[in-house]
């Protein structure tokens, strides 16, 4: 168990040593820079933090970020941190269970380290917002490891069964067609932020060249926006829903949107000037979405099953999906205490309608493809 833990703290350790190798080439190749060894190292902590959805105070002003192509990475440091935990040997559930957990607290001990050695810069992180955040990225580091390694590794035979036994079967055929409907969602998002960009380059050129930040604040400033690529997906999908998004001051719905001042952040200058009712269309994405998530659970079962099979199994990967989706936006939504972006995500009722454009069309289309399959054979 102790191995275990060691390898959990390390998986967070390994993301900040990795970190420092950017920040502190920017800070040592940027003329301009007049922070010390300590406010980068602070820096480098702070990313980290952001990264598992920490507060950051600075000079009295909250932040919370997390950018989540960082957050990702540190989800994959922990996966390759957690297969490593695991010995070269047979192991009973119960041993893997402990190694599992104390993997989890070694995570997340490291995380209030962490917060701890960032106070010797210029910023403070609250410890208790770096609780849950690493928990939900160890964990998710130890779920990538169970169900990769777990018909790959002959060691992990009983990681196999603890997976298979705490599943329900119903659930573990749904997991696939949520995950893969989720992907569909994610390339609509994705598309919708391409064709933003494209549409007011224009524009956000002209705030990158006011902005003015030189060749390393130019690269760095560049690398920020893409690491939040994914927080500007989320955001899609959550507006695909039905619901406003809010940056700051700015309301974005579907045919009317508020307007309202906005800092000097080049990719905010892609957001539309105002929208029409026909955006109202876009309802459809979620919809299709949860179809095609209902069409490809019944594939995971039998011609013979059941009606209601097909459904739960439908049901099941639509709640799923939505879960996740929660999840994301938990991690891409933003908050400045003070300033101009007092909140940035999607309003609370995408929460609410995101299962109802998810489920409903799910078990719908399960049904459908139900009866065609036993009446057109």
């Amino acid at each position: 168990m102790p191995l275990a833990f060691g390898y959990g703290a390390l998986s967070a350790i390994g993301v900040v040593i990795a970190l420092m190798v950017p920040v502190f080439a920017a800070w040592t190749i940027d003329s301009q820079s007049s922070s010390s060894w300590n406010d980068t190292l602070g820096v480098t902590i702070d990313l980290w933090a952001l990264a598992h959805r920490g507060h950051v105070n600075v000079d009295g002003t909250s932040v919370v970020f997390s950018p989540l192509v960082l957050t990702f990475l540190c989800v994959l440091a922990a996966r390759f941190g957690a297969r490593a935990a695991f010995p070269d040997e047979r192991l009973h559930a119960r041993d893997l269970r402990l190694i599992l957990l104390a993997f989890i607290g070694g995570y997340v001990a490291a995380a209030q380290v962490l917060a701890v050695v960032a106070s010797l810069g210029a910023s403070h992180i609250s410890w208790w917002s770096l609780l849950l955040g690493p928990f939900v990225v160890a964990a998710a580091g130890v779920a990538w490891t169970a169900w990769h390694e777990r018909e790959h590794s002959p060691e992990l035979k009983a990681l196999d069964d603890l997976v298979l036994d705490a599943t329900p079967l119903l659930l573990q055929r749904s997991i696939r067609s949520g995950l893969r409907g989720l992907r569909w969602l994610a390339l609509a998002s994705l598309v919708l932020v391409v064709a933003l960009v494209a549409w007011h380059g224009g524009r956000v050129w002209t705030v990158h060249q006011q902005l003015n930040p030189g060749l390393v604040g130019g690269i760095l400033l560049v690398a920020a926006q893409l690491l939040a690529l994914p927080n500007l997906m989320a955001l899609g999908a959550g507006w695909f829903t039905g619901s406003s998004v809010h940056v700051g001051a700015v309301s974005i719905g579907h045919g009317a949107m508020t307007p309202g001042t906005l800092p000097m952040i080049p990719v905010l200058g892609a957001l539309p000037d105002g929208v029409g009712p026909w955006t109202w269309i876009f309802l459809l994405v979620p919809i299709a979405v949860g179809g095609w998530i209902g069409w490809d659970a019944v594939g995971a079962l039998t011609r013979l099953s059941s009606l209601r099979a097909k459904c739960t199994v439908a049901l099941c990967a639509a709640a799923l999906a939505t879960l996740v989706m929660w999840l994301v936006w938990w991690f891409a939504t933003a908050r400045v205490s003070t300033g101009l972006l007092d909140y940035v995500g999607p309003g609370w009722n995408a929460w609410v309608l995101l299962p109802v454009l998810f489920v409903p069309p799910a078990v719908a289309v399960a049904g459908v493809r139900h009866w065609m399959l036993n009446h057109t054979h």
